[in-house]
């Protein structure tokens, strides 16, 4: 059985304890160079004790500079604060992850900054509050406690039109894995897939076997919402 005590445990994790000492620490610069041969780095300095600073660079072929971009966060505010360089759909093509403030429990503030191939420049991907990114069969997963015992997955289709950044408001879909028990077990858990509706939601059965995996974030078997049959029903 999976306990909620680790879950719990994260909640009691808070990084404002120490928020009043914290200044600001340069870090080394990260590199990686991407399948088209260009190389992205982010380095970490500070403009002032107070505010840390983010400098992100896209080297094209040759040694010349494609792009540039700075963010500044203030320290007190995003103790956890760093900068890191991932791949999230595994092409070769790096971004650049900034968190930020973090709240009582795992979920931080996130941007992610992603190079257009077209222009060779930095664009602003995403936005959002969450424990982990990922893409899972072609859709960007964001994945966040939303209660001592429940987590909610955000998701977005990468293969269709969106305005970016992509952000909450413009989520295709909703996942929601809530848990039930005692203090010490989980003895049953319920998955339901949610897709907006106007001001309503509506279920859905999962898009895949792959994107049905999030309702095993407990390990434990669990009970799939049946979607909703009704006419004009998306």
């Amino acid at each position: 059985m999976k306990r909620f005590a680790l879950v719990l445990l994260l909640g009691l994790l808070s990084p404002y304890a120490s928020a009043e000492e914290a200044t600001c620490e340069p870090q080394d610069a990260v590199r990686a160079e991407n399948r088209d041969g260009s190389v992205l780095t982010v380095q970490t300095d500070c403009a002032t004790p107070a505010l840390r600073r983010y400098v992100a660079t896209l080297t094209c072929e040759g040694g010349r500079t494609c792009d540039r971009l700075e963010v500044t966060q203030e320290v007190v505010y995003n103790t956890m604060g760093r900068a890191q360089l991932v791949d999230l759909d595994q092409d070769g093509m790096h971004e650049v992850e900034i968190r930020g403030m973090c709240g009582a429990g795992p979920n931080c503030e996130g941007e992610v900054y992603r190079i257009d191939p077209g222009t060779m420049t930095l664009r602003h991907f995403f936005s959002g509050g969450y424990y982990e990114l990922q893409v899972i069969d072609g859709w960007l997963v964001e994945a966040g406690r939303s209660s001592c015992c429940s987590w909610e997955f955000h998701l977005w289709q990468l293969d269709a039109p969106h305005a970016l950044p992509l952000e909450y408001d413009t989520m295709d879909l909703m996942v929601q894995v809530s848990a039930s028990g005692d203090a010490d077990t989980v003895d049953g858990v319920v998955c339901t897939f949610l897709r907006q509706s106007g001001d309503n939601s509506q279920v859905v059965a999962p898009p895949s076997r792959a994107l049905e995996r999030i309702c095993e974030h407990y390990g434990e078997a669990y009970e799939l919402t049946s979607p909703d049959t009704t006419p004009g029903a998306p």
